[in-house]
């Protein structure tokens, strides 16, 4: 009896050992698979929290750790103190993509003196609070932690804090960090004298020209009419919305420049009459086609005419692949291009869509105002689909953009509204953004940029603030009270 009784306890005991085994094995794969395989997902409502594919980008690129050294405290009467929090899950976020390259270290000037003594010697600085210090490779950049932010100084003046409008520290950082992978500053010269938007105070593309700047590019005007060549130090030009012509010579100077290792970004107004421009963008193999990108849509009693033109990112080079999936909103007049492939293929010139107008957009060619026999597709005569609305053109290169080849490059955009800030989208923002960083050869760093984080306030009358308080102080709780009165009653009986 007792060999048949100790059988069953043997078996007992093996089953309950490989049940925990099982468990333990089960247990150690579910954290390996937590800690190497996880996503991190932000469901604020302005994505606060979540990186922009330009910082992970940028953040790859380094081959040495960054590191980060934060100087603030938070006993400071300063209006940096209300974004701290904010700063501090920003590097959280950072740190979290880069892992080891990234190292931080946050240090309070009023209890780590030792450590701001070696600080300040190392680095010689004299400002020991508000402070951001970004170091690699033996080259370091400083950033004041208040130009993180906006602030709105208007209710200091009855002694109240500063309000707080608008969040940039990633964009900030990111800037920093470019500047710190590539040190030298390019410079991205705009054309001027032919009705081209001014720069400066007071700019109509102001937005456009920040987010350049902090791409760590130098912007500045351009006029051709007393040079004899374009500047040695242009990295890349942009010509936007011109409203008049170019004469003989800046033509002849703009043609050569392109054949040899000129870099351009043309943004079209297809309401001006540009034919030498024209001609030196046709002499590339984009040709600007005389028409107007539109479609038309049913109404209850007519039928309307669309010309806000949806635009699809196509994934042909390598900084499009990585806007791939968004479509940009084009305001204004916008004309279709045609790609010359048999002029492309004699001049060795790698001709590339990169946006293709929604598939019920056509080229109208008969687009005067007030047709009477109306706005419909004529086959033969108008341009049909596909339908380019921005192409680029590289002189000598190769398909694979990751090689990088010292050539002429050309992107050119059938439009310009969407570059005021008037029009400005975020989608817009970052095609123009990604085009001058391909242009710089800097694709690798190309992408969705990071944007400023917006606050509000919610103003509320003193009668909505009476409903909220009668809503959340007795509305609630009584009906809390009715239902487990109810439930007590059904039970009871």
């Amino acid at each position: 009896m007792e060999v048949m009784n100790s059988i069953p306890r043997t078996g007992i005991r093996i089953s309950i050992g490989l049940q925990v085994l099982a468990m333990l094995v089960l247990y150690a794969g579910v954290n390996f698979l937590g800690f190497e395989y996880f996503a991190r997902i932000d469901c604020s409502r302005s994505q606060k929290f979540a990186l922009s594919a330009q910082t992970r980008r940028v953040i790859r690129e380094f081959k040495k750790p960054v590191n980060i050294t934060v100087i603030s405290s938070p006993t400071f009467l300063s209006p940096v103190t209300q974004i701290l929090g904010d700063v501090r899950n920003l590097l959280a976020e950072i740190q979290y993509s880069g892992r080891e390259r990234i190292v931080i270290e946050y240090i309070d000037p009023t209890r780590d003196l030792a450590r701001m003594r070696e600080l300040q010697g190392r680095y010689k600085f004299n400002n020991a609070d508000s402070l951001i210090i970004l170091d690699s490779d033996s080259r370091s950049r400083f950033l004041n932690i208040g130009d993180m932010a906006d602030f709105d100084m208007r209710p200091t003046a009855q002694g109240e804090p500063p309000r707080l409008t608008a969040f940039r520290g990633e964009q900030v950082l990111t800037s920093a960090l470019i500047s710190l992978l590539r040190p030298e500053s390019q410079v991205v010269y705009f054309l001027q004298g032919h009705g081209e938007p001014t720069l400066g105070a007071g700019s109509p593309v102001a937005i456009l020209a920040d987010y350049i700047q902090k791409q760590n590019a130098k912007i500045d005007g351009l006029s051709l009419a007393s040079r004899d060549a374009i500047p040695a130090d242009a990295a890349a030009m942009v010509i936007l919305a011109p409203k008049f012509d170019l004469d003989e010579r800046e033509t002849a100077i703009l043609s050569a420049w392109l054949k040899v290792r000129g870099r351009l970004l043309v943004l079209l107004d297809p309401d001006a009459k540009t034919p030498r421009l024209y001609s030196v963008l046709a002499a590339n193999g984009i040709v600007p086609q005389d028409d107007r990108v539109l479609r038309t849509v049913k109404l209850a009693f007519a039928t309307g005419i669309l010309r806000e033109v949806t635009g699809e990112i196509l994934p042909t080079t390598e900084f499009t692949r990585r806007l791939e999936g968004a479509t940009i909103l084009f305001a204004g007049a916008t004309q279709s291009l045609k790609l010359e492939q048999e002029l492309a293929d004699k001049q060795k010139i790698l001709l590339r869509p990169l946006i293709q107008a929604a598939e019920e957009f056509w080229g109208e060619t008969n687009y005067a105002p007030n047709q009477p026999q109306g706005v419909h597709y004529d086959d033969g005569i108008d341009h049909g689909q596909p339908l380019t609305v921005a192409a680029s053109a590289d002189r000598g290169g190769v398909e694979d953009d990751r090689v990088e080849v010292q050539t002429s490059k050309l992107i050119v955009v059938g439009t310009s509204q969407f570059a005021f800030d008037a029009s400005a989208t975020p989608q817009g923002m970052d095609f123009i953004l990604s085009s001058i960083n391909s242009l710089l050869d800097r694709g690798k760093i190309s992408g969705v940029t990071a944007k400023s984080v917006t606050h509000f306030a919610l103003n509320l009358t003193d009668e909505q603030l009476g409903r909220i308080a009668l809503f959340t102080m007795v509305a609630l709780p009584g009906l809390s009270a009715l239902i487990g009165i109810l439930v007590w009653w059904r039970r009871r009986a």
